[in-house]
């Protein structure tokens, strides 16, 4: 029989939630450190230390505005500012001074100013050309919130504090202001402004955050969602419930996609427009993430426009710190697919420039072939490939730019890729309980350096695989790879551990033929 050709192989993405034999040829039920673009599947990028800290971050926040843009870096107790050459302590009054123990700041950026809050004390606000942080100006005495962003032209706040009375079920917001300032007030008692606050009952849980969806404000609670949308004097607002059979998990865990958002709910993981939402993990990968999360707190998101990413991040058993995630379901909104890589002990990533122009195509002495970037994230202009997603390492001290080597920071990137039972009846046009031989692959591969290709066989679904002798494939000069294996099942295995060469796979054409129909 000659070669039969299987295509576009990593279109599905990692499925672990379904016996590997239900699985079509797209999918794969198990992987690590890949990711998947236009067909492709094969290494993901790395990451590079940015930056050496003196502190552990716990929050990095970019800071865009022309000319001048900066990451702002939390701390514990600390803010500070990094201009892509020094850090400097921005802290408010001096260095010596601490804000209260803040494991997870929350940053926004107010028109060219930057505000963050911890939770624990007046939300901090510097200018461009400020030197420190200062408490936000005209905020309440003794009110804190956990979370407070900014809504068309006010600040809102999901859920507040004011000395020893708590509202966890109340939406408050600032009067109306120019978007480039700040707020003048947040008098809700006042008869000549727009501030004033709601309560949406405790039924669906306490509020735990908020993120603009089209023109209204979505509100997460515990077990349940609102929207918020503007309407003007005398109510303001109005406000409705969109779900009340899920909510959020953690502070942080949603993120905007074109058209949606993408949350992390108690129990499942959830797309939705403002009124109808779908899991998106359902039947994929949604056992495997809640059965491998450790710590509800270590959940949080972030979009990836590039690469039409969402990062859902975590902390598994294997996490340093159960508060920082060393690993990220990755979902792909353009392909409805999954993959899994490592993270390192992330409290927090943000998009932003990566302060200098080294690394852009204008400079690189590089052949495209040999570059590992997508077209979607290079292109000719001296600012190609300029924002950078960034991570607060949280137990090694850094700020460390992500995607953006074929290693972790230095050392080698394990990254594989393993389908167990493969029947080929659809592609054979047999039933599954014949016997085939296994000849040959040729794989459709792109990148530098060597890949390990192991092949297995079973007889049944709920044998084991009995793994052949692995084979060193060099990816730059080998086409072939000869095997000569029988079984009713295959297994393939694919797998490298370098910090310098990358692969992907597109395709495979694979020598087959039906020796046996017992």
């Amino acid at each position: 029989m000659a070669y039969i050709p299987l295509r576009k192989i990593g279109a599905g993405g990692i499925v672990t939630d379904q016996d590997p034999y239900d699985l079509e040829l797209t999918q794969f039920p198990d992987g690590n450190n890949v990711t998947f673009h236009s067909g492709r599947i094969g290494k993901a990028l790395g990451h590079s230390v940015r930056e050496s800290l003196s502190f552990s971050p716990t929050a990095v926040q970019g800071w865009l505005y022309g000319g001048n843009n900066t990451l702002v870096i939390g701390s514990l107790n600390k803010l500070y500012r990094f201009d892509g050459t020094t850090v400097t302590n921005v802290t408010k009054t001096s260095d010596s001074t601490n804000y209260s123990n803040s494991p997870r700041w929350q940053g926004s950026q107010l028109g060219t100013a930057m505000m963050m809050n911890n939770g624990s004390e007046a939300p901090q606000y510097m200018l461009p050309s400020g030197t420190r942080f200062a408490d936000l100006p005209s905020w309440p005495s003794n009110l804190v919130t956990q979370c407070l962003k900014p809504f068309n032209s006010f600040l809102v706040m999901t859920g507040y504090e004011i000395g020893s009375s708590k509202r966890p079920f109340t939406v408050r917001w600032s009067d109306e202001y120019d978007p480039s300032g700040i707020p003048g007030s947040y008098d809700i008692t006042s008869t000549t402004n727009l501030s004033g606050e709601t309560t949406l009952g405790g039924s669906n849980g306490e509020l735990v955050d908020q993120l603009t969806l089209n023109n209204s404000n979505i509100i997460y609670a515990e077990r349940g969602v609102f929207a918020m949308d503007f309407i003007g004097f005398p109510l303001v607002f109005s406000f409705r419930e969109v779900f009340s059979d899920d909510g959020i998990i953690n502070r942080g865990a949603v993120a905007s996609i074109p058209n949606g958002h993408v949350v992390v709910g108690q129990n499942d993981i959830y797309l939705h427009d403002g009124s109808q939402k779908r899991s998106i993990v359902d039947n994929k990968v949604r056992r495997t993430f809640f059965n491998d999360l450790a710590d509800t707190r270590s959940v949080f998101c972030q979009t990836i426009p590039d690469t039409t990413e969402v990062w859902v991040c975590y902390a598994d058993d294997d996490a340093t710190d159960s508060q920082s995630a060393n690993r990220a379901l990755v979902y792909n909104w353009t392909q409805d697919a999954f993959t899994f890589i490592d993270l390192p002990n992330a409290r927090a990533l943000t998009v932003a420039d990566r302060m200098d122009t080294s690394g852009n195509y204008a400079n690189s002495t590089a052949t495209w072939n040999a570059s590992s970037d997508y077209w979607s994230n290079v292109s000719l202009g001296t600012q190609a490939n300029n924002i950078k997603l960034f991570a607060a390492d949280s137990v090694g001290d850094k700020i460390r730019m992500m995607n953006d080597t074929n290693g972790l920071s230095g050392s080698p990137m394990p990254a594989f890729l393993e389908a167990t039972k493969i029947d080929l009846d659809q592609v054979l046009g047999q039933s599954t309980r014949n016997i085939k031989q296994l000849k040959g692959i040729m794989p459709q591969i792109e990148g530098t350096g060597t890949v390990r290709v192991q092949v297995g066989i079973s007889d049944a679904p709920q044998d084991g695989i009995r793994w052949q002798v692995d084979k060193t494939f060099n990816v730059e000069s080998d086409h072939k790879i000869d095997f000569r294996t029988s079984g009713r099942y295959f297994a393939l295995r694919i797998e490298s551990n370098s910090a310098s060469d990358y692969w992907r796979l597109t395709g495979l054409d694979i020598d087959v033929q039906e020796v046996a129909g017992r």
